[in-house]
C-alpha cells in the first residue's frame, strides 16, 4: 500500500470537498489510473473511492453542525451537496438521524460536558406526604405549569425562607423509553404542607435507600443532571436503579426557572 498517495488523495478530496469531484480528475491529479484509484482505496480504508469520499464529507459536515452560525443548507453546500434533499438523505444513511436532530443531540452533548454532579451519597428515607398538582405535557411544559398551579394555593409567607414545608418535583415517566410519548410527560410539584390542606393532590413517595445527588442550577437545566445519572452514572454504578419509584428533586426554595437552586436529585436504588 502507497501511504503517501493515499495521503495525497485525501489532501486533493479536501481541497475540492466542497466541490463536485470526478474519478478521473482525480487519478489524473494524483498520478495514477482509475482502477489504481480503486485499489488504492480499497487496501486502505476498504471502500470504493465514492464512499470514501461522502463518508469525508459526512464527517465534514458533522463536524460543521457543532456551530449554529450556519444553516443546516449552508453546511450541505460547503460539504458538496447541491441541496438540502440529498444532503440530509445521506446524512441519515450515514449517522441514522437527521441533521437537525444530529445538531441538537451535538447540542446535549456539549451541555452534559458541562454538567458537575459531586460523587453522591446513599440516604435511607421514610415515607414522604406530600400535595401535589399534576400536569401532563412535554416535560418542558409541564413543569412550568404545574409549578405555577401549586404557586397559586400557596399564601406569601409559604414562598418566604420562613416556610416550613419543602418543595419536591417528580417526573413520572421516561419520555425516552417509547412507552410513554414525549407529550404525554408527567410532572408533579408538590410540597410537604403539614401546617393546612391546600386542596391539592396527596402523593405518598415511598421511603427506603436513595442515592442522593447535589446540583447547583436553574430547574430548567436540571434535565441535563437526569441524562447523566440516567445515562453514564447507572451503566457505571455498581447501583441499580429501583424503577418501581420515581426519584424525585427537592428544591432549596420554591422553584424559579431563571434562578440558580441548590438542588439534590434523589434516585431510588435496590
Amino acid at each position: 500500500m502507497n501511504h503517501n498517495k493515499f495521503g495525497q488523495l485525501v489532501r486533493i478530496i479536501y481541497e475540492k470537498i466542497d466541490q463536485p469531484i470526478t474519478l478521473d480528475e482525480l487519478s489524473l491529479q494524483i498520478g495514477m489510473s482509475v482502477n489504481s484509484l480503486k485499489r488504492l482505496c480499497q487496501q486502505s480504508v476498504n471502500q470504493s473511492p465514492g464512499a470514501f469520499i461522502r463518508k469525508l464529507r459526512m464527517e465534514l459536515a458533522f463536524r460543521s453542525l457543532q456551530s449554529r452560525e450556519n444553516s443546516i443548507l449552508e453546511v450541505a453546500l460547503a460539504s458538496g451537496y447541491d441541496d438540502h434533499t440529498s444532503f440530509s438523505r445521506q446524512f441519515k444513511e450515514t449517522f441514522g438521524y437527521s441533521p437537525t436532530h444530529a445538531r441538537e443531540k451535538i447540542k446535549i452533548v456539549n451541555e452534559l460536558e458541562c454538567v458537575i454532579l459531586e460523587e453522591p451519597d446513599i440516604v435511607e428515607l421514610k415515607d414522604l406526604h406530600l400535595q401535589s398538582v399534576t400536569e401532563t405535557g412535554y416535560y418542558y411544559d409541564s413543569a412550568p405549569k404545574a409549578w405555577i398551579k401549586l404557586k397559586e394555593k400557596l399564601t406569601e409567607q409559604e414562598l418566604t425562607d420562613d416556610f416550613t414545608g419543602v418543595f419536591v418535583g417528580i417526573g413520572h415517566d421516561n419520555p425516552h423509553d417509547g412507552i410513554v410519548p414525549e407529550n404525554k410527560s408527567r410532572f408533579s410539584a408538590c410540597t410537604s404542607h403539614k401546617g393546612r390542606n391546600i386542596e391539592a393532590e396527596q402523593f405518598l413517595i415511598l421511603g427506603g435507600k436513595y442515592v442522593r445527588f447535589r446540583y447547583t442550577g436553574k430547574p430548567n437545566s436540571v434535565g441535563l443532571a437526569y441524562h447523566y445519572i440516567f445515562g453514564q452514572w447507572a451503566d457505571k454504578s455498581a447501583n441499580k436503579i429501583n424503577e418501581a419509584k420515581p426519584a424525585f428533586i427537592l428544591f432549596d426554595s420554591f422553584p424559579e426557572i431563571t434562578k440558580e437552586h441548590n438542588l439534590m436529585i434523589h434516585v431510588p436504588i435496590n
